[in-house]
């Protein structure tokens, strides 16, 4: 997960309240807090709204992390044991999106990576250096599992590798954030916005102002700068400062590359504005593995056009498209932009 935005359009609590007819809620899940910030309806129907995406992300959170006790894991299982397995159609629908943004990124984005999380500890909340285990690594490099080898039959799905243990934290998120906002406008709520933990996705505007967050500088507690969004617009980041380890002075984050096995070294952050959560989530996951090397062809492949990167030394350089939509923070002024010198 990658808790990288403050929202500034709102300040929020602990408990739902109302502000200026808006309501504000909090929900632990999915490992972080969810918050919710959308125009009121009334008060029953703003109670019976949170509790029913609150009862969303509690099945959410099961069915699509690999270490629970739901459909995911069942998946994993029948792969595992060389079966084919039937999905629920959200889930197939979201393996088949999983599967071509993997294509598309060129592998960089694969959720085929769950044995390679395995071996770090990245599955667990408890990650340490201890739990590093470098011929796991090599295994998995050498079986190099991948969701591009997962076979999609109508709704059947199987795999001629039973090595291959898909891990959706790439993009469940993203996706979760988009079922957040289709449970609300099915409520009849047009203004809102939804932050996963950072990762926010914003509909319709606050009163007469759009929805505005900031973009955390990765290794202060201060800000790179703002931005304005438009409505269903998503803004997500991934980067290295949030689930890692320290050993032998050298950070060790959960942004595993697989080409390698090991933590993309050259990136600390990317930020992407996209068309949805789903596609902010894989897009940033993709560009920040893709590395300085690769994330703007990348990019283009995904039809991501707003990219902000902060590279392994903190400079920052961002796409035209992103430049013309952030507000930076004077001391991050000098920021390269994309494709100009």
């Amino acid at each position: 997960m990658h808790i990288i935005l403050f929202v500034i359009a709102a300040g929020f609590s602990l408990t739902a309240c109302v502000r200026d007819s808006f309501v504000e809620q909090r929900i632990f899940a999915m490992g972080t807090w969810v918050d919710l910030v959308y125009q009121s309806v009334d008060p029953s129907a703003d109670a019976a709204i949170a509790v029913s995406i609150e009862a969303a992300l509690r099945e959410f959170e099961v069915d699509y992390y690999a270490w629970a006790d739901g459909e995911l894991a069942l998946l994993n299982e029948a792969l595992a044991n060389g079966r084919a397995y039937t999905p629920a159609p959200d889930m197939l629908a979201l393996l088949r999106r999983s599967q071509r943004m993997s294509e598309l990124s060129d592998g960089f984005f694969d959720p085929g990576v769950g044995a390679l999380v395995e071996a770090w500890g990245f599955h667990s909340s408890l990650a340490t250096a201890a739990e590093l285990m470098p011929d796991s690594i090599q295994a998995w490099l050498r079986d190099r599992p991948s969701i591009a080898g997962l076979r999609i039959d109508g709704a059947n799905v199987s795999s001629l590798n039973p090595q291959l243990l898909i891990d959706l934290g790439g993009i469940a998120k993203g996706e979760a954030v988009d079922r957040i906002v289709v449970l609300l406008g099915e409520a009849g709520i047009s203004d809102a916005l939804v932050n996963a933990g950072g990762d926010v996705r914003a509909v319709g505007r606050r009163d007469e102002r759009p929805w505005r967050v900031g973009i955390q500088a990765p290794r202060s507690a201060g800000l790179l700068g703002s931005i304005a969004l438009q409505s269903g617009e998503a803004v997500f980041t991934s980067g290295d400062y949030e689930r890692y380890f320290e050993a032998d002075g050298t950070r060790r984050h959960h942004l595993l590359d697989p080409t390698t096995g090991y933590p993309a070294t050259h990136t600390q952050a990317v930020t992407v504005i996209a068309k949805n959560g789903a596609s902010a989530d894989a897009a940033a996951t993709a560009l920040f593995i893709a590395g300085p090397a690769n994330w703007r062809r990348i990019a283009e492949q995904l039809e991501i056009s707003a990219v902000l990167r902060v590279d392994a030394s903190g400079e920052v350089e961002m796409t035209p498209q992103m430049r013309a939509r952030v507000d930076l923070q004077e001391d991050a002024e000098t920021a390269t932009i994309a494709g100009q010198s």
